[in-house]
């Protein structure tokens, strides 16, 4: 069965004086002396009872009532008239009575001294008005805790009252004064009677200071995240840019990939072609080197590299043959010859490589000086140019035309009167063989 309450508590809060709660701080706050100049100039015009012919009254903070600001004539009060006014009432009016309490807030202040003043009631509850005021002088001010002088009044006096003082403005409402004790520069409110317009007044002020604050407030934060929001907005408008000039460069870039492509293609044709051998001159070579007593019986040609074997009286002097040759570099063999029992003549292995220019066709050196400018010229020009491309498309078969005349090869052909035996087929590029040939 649930349990009513009626205790409304939120983490230790008291939800119904929360608002007291957190207005109390700003209220202190203003009546520091370096916040009081935010405070509201409130001026009132005061008739009544000790007035001395009228006077201008101003809040004061320590004894939460008003204190007089100026005393004038007459004439001047009524030149120099106040928003407010009010009146002080006679003694013959009052009850007062002193008490010494600890310095409470204003509203729990307002609630004790109510329980007080209804206690100390002699008249009807209805017709009850009365005010507090604390006296900065009193002897009980320390330690918090502070004299309070407090005054009751009959309303129906208090009217009767009002009703014969001609001192006040007609159709407003004055506020009701009371005097403090032995003083006639401080005094207390009445509450019930004008008071209300002033707190209107007051409520307004605050309200605009309010927005003003907050409108201030939310410039400086403008104000501090505007760069911020300029730099993002440049930012994605840099972003915007880069993509639209990425997606009007695809093409150009797309082209340049593929000139890039072609290029090292063409470079790397050109270094096929220009080191690519001759077969028949690289079997011309070795018939003129070769003696006439040796035999060739293995031809195997690996890029540059050529690997023979057979039968010769000398393999030694062979060796030495070849290496003197300048088309020939890189002598050596593999295994040592072999004498076999019975014969004449010693079986070899001998590994060599080939210079560079040695044994390169005409059509093919033709072919790679005419691909080795044009790749020089396109890789000096702009990466998206279509001049390259031309270049890079020249037919090969146009390229002896234009290509510079081609030195003569290294070895020279063999004399037509010496008798040459019929080359052994060999594959340029891969391993070949040969048939054996008679040196």
């Amino acid at each position: 069965m649930p349990i009513a309450s009626d205790d409304l508590r939120l983490f230790g809060l008291d939800l119904r004086n929360l608002w007291h709660d957190l207005r109390s701080p700003w209220a202190k706050l203003v009546r520091t002396p370096a916040w009081a100049w935010l405070a509201p100039r409130v001026e009132i015009r005061v008739a009544g009872a000790d007035a001395q012919g009228g006077s201008i009254w101003e809040p004061d903070a320590r004894t939460r009532g008003f204190r007089r600001k100026t005393r004038a004539s007459a004439a001047e009060s009524a030149q120099n008239a106040s928003d407010f006014a009010a009146v002080l009432l006679p003694e013959n009016l009052l009850l007062r009575k002193r008490l010494t309490m600890p310095l409470l807030d204003s509203d729990k202040m307002v609630q004790a001294l109510a329980l007080e003043a209804a206690n100390s009631n002699p008249f009807a509850s209805s017709a009850l008005v009365w005010g507090y005021a604390i006296d900065p002088d009193g002897a009980a001010n320390a330690a918090g805790v502070v004299n309070v002088e407090m005054a009751l009044a009959s309303r129906s006096r208090v009217e009767q009252y009002l009703s014969t003082q001609a001192g006040v403005a007609t159709g407003s409402e004055p506020e009701v004064w009371a005097l403090l004790p032995q003083r006639t520069d401080a005094a207390m409110p009445m509450p019930g009677f004008g008071e209300a317009r002033r707190a209107r007044s007051g409520k307004r002020y605050w309200t605009t200071v309010g927005i003003l604050s907050g409108l201030a407030l939310a410039l400086c934060v403008a104000m501090a995240i505007t760069p911020y929001l300029q730099m993002r907005a440049r930012a994605m408008q840099a972003n915007v840019a880069y993509a639209a000039l990425d997606k009007a460069a695809g093409p150009q870039v797309g082209k340049r990939e593929g000139l890039v492509k072609i290029e090292d293609q063409v470079k790397a044709l050109a270094d096929i072609i220009g080191h690519r051998l001759d077969t028949l001159q690289v079997v011309q070579a070795l018939t003129k080197a070769l003696p006439d007593d040796t035999v060739l019986q293995r031809l195997q040609i690996e890029g540059r590299k050529v690997m023979i074997g057979g039968q010769a009286s000398d393999s030694a002097s062979l060796m030495q043959k070849l290496g003197s040759m300048p088309e020939i570099k890189e002598v050596r063999a593999p295994s040592p010859a072999v004498r076999q029992p019975g014969m004449v003549k010693e079986t070899f292995q001998i590994e060599f490589q080939l210079t560079d220019g040695f044994g390169v066709s005409l059509a093919d050196a033709a072919t790679a000086a005419a691909l080795a400018p044009a790749n020089a010229a396109s890789s000096a020009q702009a990466p998206a140019s279509a001049a390259p491309a031309a270049a890079v498309t020249t037919p090969a078969a146009a390229a002896p035309a234009a290509a510079p005349p081609t030195p003569a090869p290294a070895v020279a052909p063999a004399p037509a009167a010496a008798p040459a035996p019929a080359p052994a087929p060999a594959r340029t590029g891969a391993p070949s063989s040969a048939e054996t040939i008679g040196g």
